[in-house]
């Protein structure tokens, strides 16, 4: 009986947080007080914005003030925590990913579930398309070129660029 009260939870959330919130009919003003409501505590309410049929999974996100996440974004927070500096822009379509298999079992490579980390500095620009996976922490006033797999840490004010990503050259 526990785990039907389990998925129910989940369910519920995924149907207000995923479903009306998201929807383009909320305001992105309004959105963060919803998403707020929600759990998700660590928003700049006032001064971010999360646009429409952007996917949240989990609670962990923290976004600080003059930050936006453009439309259709995936924030995968379930398992590891997603900080996400100031003056941030995530472009379209955009994917945060803090969760990994162990694929040491031959018999099932999707085994347990790994979770790591996001961190993205103060001023980055994250192209569309772009792929953050878990455990990766972009440095203050990075650009991320538009579909760019970002596997390993980037520095300060570097472009990076590829997949999976690599420093283009210093800004």
């Amino acid at each position: 009986m526990a785990k039907f009260f389990l998925y129910l939870k989940e369910w519920i959330w995924d149907l207000f947080v995923n479903g009306i919130i998201s929807s383009y009919l909320v305001h992105f003003k309004v959105r963060n007080i919803f998403y707020y409501i929600a759990g998700i505590k660590k928003i700049s309410v006032k001064k971010s914005a999360i646009h429409a049929r952007c996917y949240i999974s989990g609670k962990n996100i923290e976004i600080k003030e003059g930050s936006y996440i453009n439309k259709e974004c995936l924030l995968d927070a379930k398992g590891g925590n997603i900080t996400i500096g100031k003056n941030v822009g995530i472009g379209y379509r955009c994917q945060l990913l803090t969760t990994n298999h162990s694929y040491t079992d031959k018999k099932k490579r999707t085994g347990k579930v790994i979770a790591s980390d996001i961190t993205i500095g103060d001023g980055c620009w994250i192209g569309a398309g772009s792929i953050i996976n878990p455990g990766v922490t972009i440095g203050d006033g990075c650009v991320i070129a538009s579909g760019s797999v970002v596997t390993r840490d980037c520095i300060s004010n570097g472009l990076y660029a590829g997949v999976p990503a690599k420093m283009i050259k210093r800004l």
